[in-house]
């Protein structure tokens, strides 16, 4: 619909929805084999517990690493802003920017995990 209108918007849209659905499938393979090793609490063997200490620490991880390269792409958006020389179609992109940026680290781990737990 707006593709004559944002041209540069619609094809960052449509890769951060194909990066999102790639990621749902890779954290739904992690979230079942992680709820399979966990599952019987009285069955957790030091190699549970470290895979319970790296699911907490990588979501730490990928938060603090999201929010400063979201703050990031924020800051090239307002300066960019600030500048004058900014269009609609680079507000669009800029504010998806910053959510892409946001999630790129938890998209990484969420690949990594899948790819590494299905072994």
């Amino acid at each position: 619909m707006f593709h004559w209108y944002f041209p540069r918007f619609t094809e960052a849209a449509f890769r951060a929805s194909a990066v999102s659905a790639t990621t749902a499938v890779a954290a739904s393979v992690t979230i079942a084999h992680r709820m399979m090793l966990m599952s019987d609490p009285t069955a957790w063997t030091a190699g549970t517990h470290k895979e319970a200490m790296r699911m907490v620490s990588e979501k730490v991880d990928a938060i603090t690493e999201g929010s400063l390269d979201a703050a990031a792409e924020a800051g090239r958006l307002a300066l960019r802003s600030a500048t004058g020389a900014l269009s609609s179609d680079d507000v669009a992109h800029g504010l998806l920017a910053i959510g892409v940026a946001a999630t790129k680290p938890a998209v990484r781990a969420a690949r990594a995990n899948a790819t590494r737990l299905s072994l």
